[in-house]
């Protein structure tokens, strides 16, 4: 679903806030995602409209349009070099640590060496706020020193220890892997034992094999700083977590940690063509959507694989809307709608939707949260499994592995879906507590970005890593607590034992 900023209009927000004039603030979002771009695009208009003026570092190829927008500056796209999934997939995680640093320390490296970059850090300007996506562009933040602008992040796939790290929280680290592949959301003693060996080895997977290449190209650009890396990397001011806790799991934030998850989703209902909005109103049986998000594209399945998914959607009374890319599309039967572009929002907000088919990107399931509708969610990788998880943990959707796709199971899990009742209504419960906010994610989001520029960083909002004990960081307390008792324990019977023979 893309949406170019010059095209987004949103009424300006009155917030209650103290007087603040207009700030300059610096984007740098490095790699093209569409979820990155659909998060950006509100957020920006936002301050957009409250005056302040914004220069883009961007990735986006959708988002040339953006220059009908007052901004200050615009650096052109920046290519980069893409990470097919056929990379990670069957991979170690050492190995797929290794894959993601390769592309992430190019895609760092894309944005330093860019000409207009260049003669931008050459220039004298100078940020009062620099907002980046802080999830493996360590290397970038240096930016912020650079031009003595404050740092703060929007977390585009949520929250994990690493970005806990950031701003010195360590006590989600346990719950909330980088990876969550493996991760048990069981309770039980082993079970916690292994996420700690789990979250132990990628700790030390990032600190060995992806912080020494990121750090050496910071240092490369921003060796004349007086702040070293992990300086820089420690001093964000302010991360916005998209997310929320009615669907994730609560985590125990520090102030500079606040969750805005479903900021972009618009505050009046979206509106949708005329002819797409009577192909779902005269479906008497309602409307089924899929769409697989912009990294793997529907015309990207395997022959066996469509050929599943379209005798299936011909066997059923409902109506199909499929976001399907590209000129080449296969004969379908009369009740699917084909479109490579969907008014995903808008279709999902209408009331006789009743199934979102998708592969579990972040914001498709905070929008199918948000408009209460059940999932067939068909995860790949990184956050989209546990995105799914939630879903199906708050019964709301059923999980499948598209690479093993049979007709009778993928029909099963829609009649399933469709047909009992506790679906629709978890979802609905699920929409009801996601919309129970004092405010509109948004409008969060604003607020606390203009409360740390009129506060100058709130430097008192930051947690020094150095205030953490080794024995609160892993819990080791309750450990040698239980060790301790144990050994009382063990000591008594070994010396009843000893007394009796």
């Amino acid at each position: 679903q893309r949406q170019p900023l010059g095209v987004v209009s949103l009424a300006a927000l009155v917030l209650p806030l103290g007087h603040i004039g207009a700030a300059r603030i610096l984007f740098v979002f490095a790699f093209d995602m569409n979820s990155q771009c659909s998060l950006l695009t509100p957020y920006m208009q936002a301050l957009l409209d409250r005056g302040h003026q914004l220069t883009l570092i961007h990735a986006f190829s959708n988002l040339l349009s953006i220059n009908s927008v007052h901004l200050l500056f615009i650096i052109s796209f920046i290519q980069q070099t893409e990470l097919t999934y056929d990379e990670s997939w069957g991979l170690t995680k050492w190995d797929e640590v290794l894959s993601i640093r390769n592309f992430m320390v190019k895609v760092n490296l894309n944005v330093l060496v860019n000409a207009e970059v260049q003669k931008l850090m050459r220039s004298n300007i100078s940020y009062d706020l620099m907002v980046v996506e802080p999830s493996h562009t360590d290397a970038l933040f240096g930016l912020a020193a650079h031009f003595n602008a404050t740092l703060i992040g929007l977390a585009t796939c949520g929250g994990d220890w690493n970005l806990d790290s950031l701003v010195g929280h360590s006590a989600a680290s346990t719950f909330e892997p980088i990876m969550p592949v493996g991760f048990k959301r069981s309770i039980g003693v082993l079970d916690r034992f292994y996420n700690w060996m789990l979250i132990a080895e990628e700790w030390m997977i990032h600190k060995l094999i992806f912080l020494p290449e990121i750090r050496a190209v910071h240092d490369h650009f921003f060796g004349h700083l007086s702040q070293s890396f992990d300086e820089i990397r420690h001093n964000f001011s302010l991360i916005l977590l998209n997310q929320h806790f009615s669907l994730f799991d609560a985590r125990p934030n520090v102030p500079s940690l606040i969750e805005v998850g479903g900021l972009h989703v618009p505050k009046k209902r979206p509106q949708m063509p005329p002819d797409l909005a009577r192909f779902i109103e005269d479906s008497p049986h309602g409307v089924i959507l899929m769409a697989l998000g912009m990294e793997l594209r529907s015309s990207d399945l395997s022959a066996e694989t469509l050929s599943i998914i379209l005798d299936t959607f011909a066997a059923l009374p409902q109506r199909i809307i499929w976001k399907f890319e590209g000129n080449k599309r296969p004969n379908t039967s009369g009740n699917i709608f084909m479109d490579q572009w969907l008014p995903q929002q808008a279709i999902l907000a209408h009331p006789n939707v009743r199934l979102f088919i998708c592969h579990g990107g972040m914001l498709g399931i905070l929008e199918a949260a948000y408009y209460g509708k059940p999932v067939l969610g068909m995860p790949l990788f990184f956050d989209q499994i546990r995105n799914v998880d939630k879903m199906r943990e708050a019964g709301a959707a059923v999980a499948m592995d598209i690479h093993k796709l049979t007709r009778r199971d993928f029909e099963s899990a829609i009649r399933q879906l469709l047909d009992q009742p506790k679906y629709s209504h978890n979802a609905q419960v699920l929409s009801q507590r996601f919309r129970d906010q004092p405010m509109h994610p948004l409008d969060t989001a604003v607020y606390w970005t203009e409360y740390i520029i009129r506060h100058k960083g709130a430097p008192y909002m930051k947690v020094s890593p150095s205030n953490m004990k080794v024995l609160d960081y892993y819990g080791l307390e309750n450990l040698l607590m239980i060790v301790a008792r144990l050994g009382v324990i063990f000591a008594i019977v070994i010396y009843v034992i000893h007394k009796l023979l």
